[in-house]
Protein backbone atom coordinates (compact mmCIF):
# COMPACT_ATOMS: atom_id res chain seq x y z
CA UNK A 1 0.00 0.00 0.00
CA UNK A 2 1.11 3.53 -0.76
CA UNK A 3 2.63 5.71 1.99
CA UNK A 4 0.22 8.52 1.12
CA UNK A 5 -2.75 6.73 2.71
CA UNK A 6 -0.76 6.14 5.89
CA UNK A 7 0.34 9.78 5.88
CA UNK A 8 -3.29 10.84 5.58
CA UNK A 9 -4.17 8.65 8.55
CA UNK A 10 -1.24 10.10 10.53
CA UNK A 11 -2.42 13.64 9.80
CA UNK A 12 -5.96 12.66 10.78
CA UNK A 13 -4.72 11.20 14.10
CA UNK A 14 -2.65 14.34 14.69
CA UNK A 15 -5.66 16.58 14.01
CA UNK A 16 -7.88 14.47 16.26
CA UNK A 17 -5.26 14.79 18.99
CA UNK A 18 -5.43 18.58 18.83
CA UNK A 19 -9.23 18.40 18.80
CA UNK A 20 -9.15 16.12 21.86
CA UNK A 21 -6.97 18.66 23.69
CA UNK A 22 -9.40 21.41 22.70
CA UNK A 23 -12.32 19.28 23.94
CA UNK A 24 -10.55 18.69 27.26
CA UNK A 25 -9.84 22.41 27.60
CA UNK A 26 -13.47 23.34 26.90
CA UNK A 27 -14.68 20.68 29.32
CA UNK A 28 -12.41 21.95 32.07
CA UNK A 29 -12.91 25.67 31.36
CA UNK A 30 -16.66 25.90 30.76
CA UNK A 31 -18.04 22.45 31.48
CA UNK A 32 -18.88 22.17 27.78
CA UNK A 33 -19.25 18.54 26.78
CA UNK A 34 -18.23 17.99 23.16
CA UNK A 35 -19.92 14.82 21.97
CA UNK A 36 -17.11 13.63 19.68
CA UNK A 37 -14.83 12.31 22.42
CA UNK A 38 -16.90 12.29 25.58
CA UNK A 39 -20.39 10.87 25.22
CA UNK A 40 -22.41 8.69 22.90
CA UNK A 41 -24.36 10.43 20.16
CA UNK A 42 -27.80 9.81 21.69
CA UNK A 43 -26.90 10.94 25.24
CA UNK A 44 -28.99 13.72 26.76
CA UNK A 45 -26.37 16.14 28.10
CA UNK A 46 -28.83 17.67 30.57
CA UNK A 47 -29.14 14.32 32.36
CA UNK A 48 -25.64 14.55 33.86
CA UNK A 49 -25.95 13.89 37.60
CA UNK A 50 -22.72 15.66 38.62
CA UNK A 51 -21.16 17.88 35.95
CA UNK A 52 -18.18 18.96 38.06
CA UNK A 53 -17.48 15.35 39.02
CA UNK A 54 -17.65 14.38 35.36
CA UNK A 55 -15.27 17.21 34.43
CA UNK A 56 -12.81 16.18 37.13
CA UNK A 57 -13.03 12.53 36.08
CA UNK A 58 -12.80 12.86 32.31
CA UNK A 59 -10.67 15.92 31.54
CA UNK A 60 -7.31 14.41 32.62
CA UNK A 61 -8.10 11.28 30.63
CA UNK A 62 -8.98 13.31 27.55
CA UNK A 63 -5.78 15.36 27.90
CA UNK A 64 -3.83 12.10 28.00
CA UNK A 65 -5.60 10.74 24.92
CA UNK A 66 -4.98 13.94 22.97
CA UNK A 67 -1.32 14.07 23.94
CA UNK A 68 -0.72 10.44 22.97
CA UNK A 69 -2.52 10.98 19.65
CA UNK A 70 -0.36 14.00 18.83
CA UNK A 71 2.87 12.23 19.75
CA UNK A 72 1.84 9.15 17.77
CA UNK A 73 0.98 11.22 14.70
CA UNK A 74 4.24 13.15 14.87
CA UNK A 75 6.38 10.05 15.38
CA UNK A 76 4.66 8.34 12.49
CA UNK A 77 5.15 11.31 10.15
CA UNK A 78 8.79 11.65 11.20
CA UNK A 79 9.26 7.93 10.60
CA UNK A 80 7.79 8.27 7.10
CA UNK A 81 9.39 11.50 5.90
CA UNK A 82 12.44 12.40 8.00
CA UNK A 83 14.30 9.48 9.51
CA UNK A 84 13.41 5.82 10.05
CA UNK A 85 12.67 5.25 13.74
CA UNK A 86 10.81 1.99 13.53
CA UNK A 87 11.30 0.91 17.14
CA UNK A 88 9.85 4.16 18.47
CA UNK A 89 7.13 4.00 15.81
CA UNK A 90 5.98 0.54 16.95
CA UNK A 91 6.24 1.46 20.64
CA UNK A 92 4.10 4.55 20.06
CA UNK A 93 1.62 2.55 18.00
CA UNK A 94 1.24 0.06 20.88
CA UNK A 95 0.92 2.89 23.42
CA UNK A 96 -1.64 4.66 21.23
CA UNK A 97 -3.77 1.53 20.82
CA UNK A 98 -3.52 0.77 24.55
CA UNK A 99 -4.54 4.29 25.53
CA UNK A 100 -7.38 4.20 23.01
CA UNK A 101 -8.79 1.01 24.53
CA UNK A 102 -8.26 2.35 28.07
CA UNK A 103 -10.00 5.63 27.17
CA UNK A 104 -12.96 3.75 25.70
CA UNK A 105 -13.36 1.78 28.91
CA UNK A 106 -13.07 4.94 31.01
CA UNK A 107 -15.69 6.68 28.88
CA UNK A 108 -18.10 3.79 29.35
CA UNK A 109 -17.46 3.84 33.11
CA UNK A 110 -18.07 7.61 33.22
CA UNK A 111 -21.33 7.22 31.28
CA UNK A 112 -22.59 4.69 33.82
CA UNK A 113 -21.50 6.79 36.78
CA UNK A 114 -22.54 10.29 35.71
CA UNK A 115 -25.45 9.84 33.25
Amino acid sequence: MDNSIFSLIDILVLGCGFYALYSAYMLQKDGTIIRTFLVQKDTDLTSCKDLQGYVNYMSPKLYMLGTVMIINGLVSLINTYVVTIETLFWVMMAVFLGVLVWYGLQTRKAMEKFF
